[in-house]
Parts: C-alpha cells; sequence; structure tokens
C-alpha cells in the first residue's frame, strides 16, 4: 500500500475522530496516537511490520481496557471508546485495497457516531468537512497516482451536489415524534438537581458555564425578581441530605392568578425526568404530567433535547384544599440542636406563622450573614454551623437553614430546586439560563392561604433576585465567564459575540433538531398536501424511497450513456439493426462484414439499398472514424430506428 495512502486513511481517522476526544478516556486517545504515530514512522524508516499474533494481542489489550474503564456500567462513552481502539490498530494492517476500504467505512463510521453525542449548529458544519476529507480519502484509495488535493476538489463538488437531495429527505422522508438519537451514547449534561440535594451542591453548579435551557416568550417578558423556575420540591431531610416528595400524584385541581405568562421552552437532555417551568404552572405539554406539588414529571428520563410549551400564573393562589404532608414539618432526632432550640423559641414568641417567617428573615438581615460562592466547610450539624459561626453560604445554606427554622418553629416547610433568573439574548430574542442561575427557595404552609413562596436568599442578597448572580458576586471572586457585561470593551464585544452565536444556534436547535413529524405535516399542509392517517402514512413512506429510486436509476442511466465510447453506442444500434434483419428473414452470417452484409441484402430486397446503404456507411464512420461523432451517432439512432424490414417472398432463408 502506497505511503500516502495510509496517510490520507490516518488524515480521515483524525479528522473524524476529533470531536470525540473530549468524550474518550485519555488513555483512548493515546492508543490512537501511538498506533498512528508508528504505521508512520514505520512507512518512512522501513520498521518492521507487526505479526498478526501481535496485533491480536493489541487488539484484546484494546478491548480490556475499555472493558475496566466501562466498569459494571457500559453505555455510549464506552462504545465510542471501542470505536477508538479499532480506528487505532485499524490503520497497523492496511496493506491492499480491501484494508482501506474498511479503513474508510470506519471514517465514515465515526462520523456518523458524532451525530449520536452533538447536536449543535457547529459540530453540523464540522461533520460537513470530515464527510468531504473522507470521501477525498475514498477517492485516494480507488486513484492512488493522483494528487490528494486534485482528490479533495472531486469530493467536494459529490458534498455539493449531495446537499439538495439531503435536504430533501430532511423535509420529506417520514420520521416519528422525537429525536432520532434517543440513544444514551454520552453523560447527559448536569441539570444540577437530581433525586438528592446537599448542602454544597448548588454552589458548585454555579461554576459551570453550560445552558440548561433556553425559553422564547408568546406573552410579554416577566421582570427578573419573577423569574422563578420551578423543577423539583424536596421535602425529607435526615439532617445533610434533602430528598423529593414520596409518592408524588398528579395534580387533581386547578389553580387561579393573574398574569399568564406562555412560553416554549428547549431544554438540554440532564438524565432525569423533571421539567423546568415559571412558577406556577397552569398548563404544559401533555407528554408531562403537572404534580400536586406543581413539578412536571415526564415518563421517561429527558436523554435528548426536548421542546415544550407551557403557560404559568407569575402572580397566583394556590388551591386551599391542599394540604402540608406531615413530611414537611419532620425533623432528624438529635441534628442541630441549635437551630431547633432557636425555631421553637420563635414558636413562643411569636402568635401567627406570618410572625415566625418574618423574625427568620430579620435573622438573616441583622445577623452578618453573607452570600457568596465560596462558603466555609461545615461539620456534622452542617444547619448550626452556617447559622451560628459560619454566616457565609450560597442559596442552598438559606433555604435549608430557615426550613429547619420553620419546622422547629412548627410552620410546614419545603425546598424548591430550579432556575431564578436567566440571561436576556437581545439578538435572538430568547432568555438563555444557565447552571449558574441554579437556585433553591422556599414556600411554607400558612393557613388560608396555602402554600407561599419564601425565599431567604433575597433578604441576604436582594440584587441576586433583581439583577442576577454577577452583581450578587460583585465583591467576590468569580470566574471568567460571570464577569460578563463588567463594562470592558473586549469582554462586550466578546459577549456580543457570544450572544449573537447563541441566537443562531438556538434558532438552529428550535427549527433543525426540534423538526417533529408534526412539523413535518404542517409544512406538507402548507403546500396543499393534506396526509390522512392511513393512506397518508402509506403515500408519505413510499414516495420519497420511491423518488430516491428513480433518481438513482436515471443517474446510472446518464452515467452509463455519457461514459460509454461512440464506437460502443454505434455496436448497440448496429446490433439492434441486425436483429430487425434477422426478423425479416435476412439474418447476419458471422465471416461477413458490415459492408458485405449491405450488399448481400441489396441484391435480395434492392428496394432496401438507400437504408442498408445509409445504415452501413454510418456504422462504419463511427466504428472507425468520424469527424462528428455526436451528430453522427445520433443520425445513426434515427436511422435504425426508422427502418422497418418486411419479410419479403423473394429473400430465400441464406443469403
Amino acid at each position: 500500500m502506497p505511503p500516502q495512502t495510509v496517510r490520507a486513511l490516518i488524515l480521515s481517522l483524525a479528522v473524524a475522530m476529533a470531536p470525540l476526544i473530549f468524550q474518550l478516556p485519555l488513555w483512548a486517545v493515546a492508543w490512537c496516537g501511538f498506533a498512528w504515530g508508528y504505521r508512520l514512522h514505520r512507512d518512512r524508516r522501513g520498521l518492521p511490520i507487526l505479526s498478526r499474533g501481535l496485533r491480536i494481542l493489541l487488539f484484546i489489550t484494546g478491548m480490556a481496557a475499555v472493558l475496566v474503564s466501562a466498569g459494571l456500567r457500559f453505555d455510549g462513552s464506552d462504545f465510542i471508546a471501542l470505536l477508538a481502539v479499532m480506528a487505532g490498530i485499524k490503520p497497523l494492517e492496511v496493506d491492499n485495497r480491501r484494508d482501506s476500504m474498511i479503513t474508510v467505512f470506519l471514517a465514515y463510521f465515526l462520523t456518523i457516531t458524532s451525530l449520536f453525542v452533538f447536536e449543535n449548529l457547529s459540530m453540523t458544519l464540522y461533520l460537513f468537512v470530515s464527510v468531504w476529507v473522507t470521501t477525498g480519502v475514498l477517492i485516494q484509495v480507488n486513484d492512488p497516482d493522483a494528487k490528494l488535493g486534485t482528490q479533495l476538489r472531486l469530493a467536494a463538488r459529490l458534498v455539493m451536489v449531495a446537499v439538495p437531495l439531503m435536504a430533501l429527505l430532511f423535509l420529506l422522508f417520514p420520521r416519528l415524534s422525537g429525536s432520532y438519537w434517543g440513544s444514551p451514547w454520552t453523560r447527559h449534561s448536569r441539570s444540577g438537581f437530581s433525586s438528592l440535594m446537599r448542602i454544597g451542591d448548588v454552589s458548585r453548579l454555579a461554576m459551570v458555564d453550560e445552558p440548561a435551557f433556553s425559553v422564547t416568550f408568546d406573552s410579554t417578558v416577566p421582570d427578573p425578581n419573577r423569574l422563578y423556575w420551578r423543577g423539583i420540591v424536596f421535602q425529607g431531610f435526615d439532617g445533610r441530605t434533602w430528598q423529593p416528595v414520596r409518592r408524588a400524584k398528579a395534580r387533581r385541581g386547578s389553580i387561579a392568578g393573574d398574569e399568564l405568562a406562555r412560553y416554549t421552552v428547549v431544554l438540554e437532555p440532564h438524565g432525569y425526568r423533571n421539567l423546568f417551568v415559571l412558577d406556577l404552572p397552569l398548563t404544559a405539554n401533555p407528554v408531562a404530567t403537572i404534580m400536586e406539588d406543581h413539578t412536571l414529571v415526564t415518563r421517561r428520563p429527558i436523554r435528548q433535547r426536548f421542546n415544550y410549551g407551557a403557560a404559568s400564573f407569575l402572580e397566583y393562589r394556590q388551591a386551599l384544599s391542599d394540604s402540608p404532608d406531615p413530611e414537611t414539618l419532620q425533623l432528624p432526632a438529635g441534628k442541630n440542636p441549635r437551630a431547633v432550640a432557636l425555631g421553637r423559641q420563635w414558636a413562643r414568641d411569636h402568635q401567627t406563622p406570618q410572625a415566625i417567617v418574618a423574625a427568620a428573615l430579620n435573622y438573616f438581615r441583622d445577623q452578618g450573614f453573607s452570600y457568596t460562592l465560596q462558603p466555609d466547610r461545615l461539620g456534622k450539624d452542617a444547619v448550626d454551623d452556617f447559622l451560628f459561626t459560619s454566616r457565609n453560604g450560597f442559596c442552598e445554606h438559606f433555604a435549608a437553614s430557615f426550613a429547619v427554622l420553620m419546622r422547629a418553629a412548627r410552620v410546614p416547610t419545603r425546598l424548591v430546586g430550579g432556575y431564578q433568573g436567566g440571561r436576556w439574548n437581545a439578538v435572538g430574542g430568547f432568555l438563555t439560563v444557565r447552571h449558574s442561575d441554579a437556585h433553591v427557595w422556599c414556600e411554607v404552609w400558612l393557613e388560608k392561604e396555602g402554600w407561599m413562596r419564601v425565599d431567604p436568599t433575597f433578604a441576604v442578597a436582594p440584587e441576586r433576585i433583581e439583577a442576577g448572580i454577577e452583581d450578587a458576586l460583585a465583591g467576590d471572586w468569580l470566574p471568567g465567564f460571570l464577569k460578563r457585561g463588567q463594562g470592558e470593551w473586549l469582554t462586550d464585544w466578546i459577549d456580543n459575540l457570544e450572544m449573537t452565536w447563541e441566537a443562531v444556534n438556538t434558532r438552529w436547535n428550535i427549527w433543525f433538531m426540534g423538526f417533529s413529524a408534526e412539523d413535518q405535516f404542517a409544512l406538507l399542509q402548507r403546500f396543499g398536501i393534506s396526509m390522512g392517517r392511513r393512506g397518508g402514512w402509506l403515500l408519505f413512506m413510499v414516495l420519497p424511497p420511491l423518488f430516491i429510486l428513480v433518481a438513482a436509476l436515471a443517474g446510472r442511466m446518464v452515467r452509463r450513456a455519457r461514459s460509454q465510447p461512440a464506437e460502443d453506442e454505434a455496436l448497440r444500434i448496429y446490433t439492434r439493426f441486425l436483429k430487425k434483419m434477422a426478423r425479416a428473414g435476412l439474418p447476419k452470417p458471422p465471416h461477413q462484414g458490415p459492408l458485405d452484409y449491405a450488399r448481400s441484402v441489396i441484391r435480395q430486397v434492392p428496394e432496401w439499398e438507400n437504408d442498408v446503404e445509409g445504415i452501413a456507411g454510418l456504422y462504419i464512420g463511427l466504428r472507425y472514424g468520424t469527424d462528428e461523432v455526436n451528430q453522427a451517432l445520433k443520425m445513426f439512432r434515427q436511422r435504425v430506428r426508422r427502418f422497418r424490414p418486411r419479410r419479403d417472398r423473394r429473400v430465400n432463408s441464406q443469403i
């Protein structure tokens, strides 16, 4: 195998694998680098070829490494590592065209794998580059003497020609509701709220600069202090860990309120069943169920980007028929004794739950508490340590401590985990909520009022709710991404650039990645095509494959006609002429040439002289050279088609 072909094959594998590097363990990247480097060095220095037994041993070693790194769980990332092992070892045995073709197909498969991992515009554009390079290498394998640059130009033309067909298939090919990429090929993005929450989890999440979801509003955009995105409700508490509601039921009653907000959410995959909606949801996507604690839950975990619409009351009153769960008053025995004692003292000093809530908020305002991303380490009784010693914390510190104080004072309280606020993208006209916007607040049960939201963080850092986490932590140490919009010209320029790209990428996600079967039907209806439930589906599924088949056959016929030499086409037409003559009783003997055969026919049937002489002359000219090949071929085809000999009584069975 020529060294330039091997280098081209390794190039295609490297380009196809590049997006997957950060999904691979470090050993898998080193595996590929070492194997490819050895093959390139071997071709350059003339090193010995690895024996078959050694290659098998290397493959077994790679497989064992994949299994060890996977442990008891074998998910999409481990499949990608397995592909990396094969992509690394395959160039070591490339020695003929068959091995080269298998390597090219492996590069194509790696490119397709990226579609299961990434769903964004930048990666889609990169995949075109990967397909282009791999197609150029495929041409190189079949034509190793040509330059790779020439073959890449040809590959670019092939890819560009395929784009219209790709767009047609995307718009018309039948699809099921939802994404094709439902398999969990990668470990999912972090939602911030799993089935457990410990003090300190949310402050660590605030360091993650990744989008959780984006929102487009069909109504007026709410003020920042009303952007509470409800996700999960925590009730159980064991002293350090909060658990969600046990055996939650679907909401039965209705809610009422004012200032209804309607919006659409594009949620990033996070691997859990919780959706995020403005507090308090009235209606939501039929796929999700609104639970009695007003959270939204789907049947299956969100393992792909998910679009859903919802409507929420910004001013609301929960149904008074609801009653608090006894768990909202429970505290673990022997935990946080000082906080429990303080709560019980407030219960004795104040007559109403409202007064107890006010006392707790005043305590946070007046006792020197600070809102920070770098809280102190807490001991066994974390709430006591926070309330009476460190007094430095993030939102979950204030919410958890407030809940313990309220429960000690016999006021039913629960925690709500979600997000607060978001970053408005003026370029795209939507709100981006990032993981750094994660927030925890409380709800207390008040007689004749029901569950009411109370945010202890607001008592300490009101700017967190009104202006965002950046302003609330302005005096604290901040990672770079939380310094957006602080007035520096370079920072502002980068910020605008990020918003522009985010707007383009979000619109792409909504239109392209979210293009569902319902959108497909709606598009057809715009063109006056109405698809029925049964016959329409059949037509819808048959027409696109049929169109592809007809287009492929037509293209093959055109390529065959264009690539066939004129003399071969002339022979095919002349054969058709001979079949006509055989049916007329004048078959051509094998030993006769076209000119002798024409003379024999004319002796038998003189009235065919003009047609037979003309056909024979054109055939001889095409077979043995003529200046006007195309014109002569056209005339030859026409004369043979128009010539219709009939059996004549004067014709003998043999000439």
